[in-house]
């Protein structure tokens, strides 16, 4: 009996400090239970998937990385459009350092796993454009559209989950988290496209 109110009391006290924060706003939610809420789970990582190692977040959609061999590659996650913020000309947007510091929460852990879609491995910027999942198995576009960090934007040719990221958009446009509850346009992932 005893060691159940402990569990409990320790329960309690977690809630709490998760509850207190005061950026919670900007931290990741768990997409895994709210995906089953929807009938869909994170898509499957491809067999074509390779290991990349995150060295910097540049902003809510764009991060540096090494893979391959390769050092210093400038990716774009493919199908997402993540606020801005201040860089080449381009003014801060609503939720622009906000999208970009839940992408640095996402990505701490450095390693992920990344795979190209047919189409095009890079845009007209010549950044590498890949789909990402953390080491658990979540899909980074997913966690970013889902806690309002970024929009789900197709960009053809490279559209394999695009229907899947528009229907977790829609589940956070009605729970208005992100830049849907603090932004006021419904085009608040404004410019930078893919």
């Amino acid at each position: 009996m005893i060691g159940l109110r402990v569990i409990a009391q320790i329960g309690i006290a977690m809630t709490l400090v998760a509850c207190g924060s005061s950026s919670t706003s900007m931290q990741p939610r768990d997409f895994k239970a709210d995906a089953a809420t929807i009938g869909q789970g994170s898509p499957a990582r491809p067999s074509q998937a390779f290991q990349a190692r995150v060295t910097r977040i540049v902003d809510g959609d764009t991060f540096i990385a090494s893979a391959n061999g390769r050092e210093n590659i400038r990716v774009r996650l493919i199908g997402v459009n993540a606020p801005e913020i201040a860089h080449f000309e381009q003014a801060v947007q609503c939720y622009g350092p906000e999208a970009t510091q839940v992408l640095r929460n996402l990505l701490a852990e450095s390693t992920v796993n990344a795979a190209y879609e047919s189409g095009g491995k890079t845009d007209k910027y010549g950044r590498d454009l890949w789909d990402v999942w953390l080491s658990d198995g979540r899909f980074v576009q997913a966690e970013l559209v889902g806690t309002g960090a970024a929009q789900a934007r197709a960009y053809r040719p490279q559209t394999q989950f695009a229907s899947f990221l528009r229907a977790v958009q829609s589940r956070a446009q009605q729970q208005h988290v992100g830049l849907w509850r603090q932004c006021l346009s419904a085009d608040a992932g404004g410019g930078g496209g893919q």
